[in-house]
């Protein structure tokens, strides 16, 4: 009887194993292929601002978008600290390879959470806090 549960417990690790390893392959797989986007917030509007998660609440924010692998349509959205939440009115054409800004002009102190979507479909959210 202890033989025949030691064949299970084997044979359930060998199986962990698989799924593991088989999760672990596609995983590098995907990360291979490389991001669609990339996405990040900034206290500044230029292309040489920095990523930021704190601004000071009289400098410029900005959301940055760039599609790393297609010309795509994009919408990005804003939720306030005071729950007010606002989207851009359309879709924006974003092309290959351009880095696009949006300005953020709340001067609200708190948390804001900046969404961008393409397609309708959310691809990447961004965190930040204004002080």
């Amino acid at each position: 009887m202890k033989k025949g549960m030691l064949s299970a417990l084997a044979l359930a690790a060998l199986v962990t194993g698989l799924l593991i390893g088989v999760s672990s392959s596609s995983a590098k797989q995907a990360a291979a292929a490389g991001p669609a986007y990339k996405h990040y917030i900034a206290c500044g509007l230029s292309r040489k601002a920095k990523p930021a998660t704190v601004c000071p609440v009289g400098s410029k924010k900005g959301a940055f978008f760039k599609s790393l692998k297609a010309d795509v349509k994009y919408t990005v959205c804003v939720k306030f600290p005071k729950a007010e939440h606002l989207c851009t009115e359309k879709p924006q054409e974003a092309e290959q390879g351009t880095l696009y800004v949006n300005k953020i002009t709340s001067t609200s102190v708190g948390r804001h959470q900046v969404t961008w979507f393409v397609k309708g479909k959310k691809v990447g959210t961004s965190v930040f806090r204004v002080k």
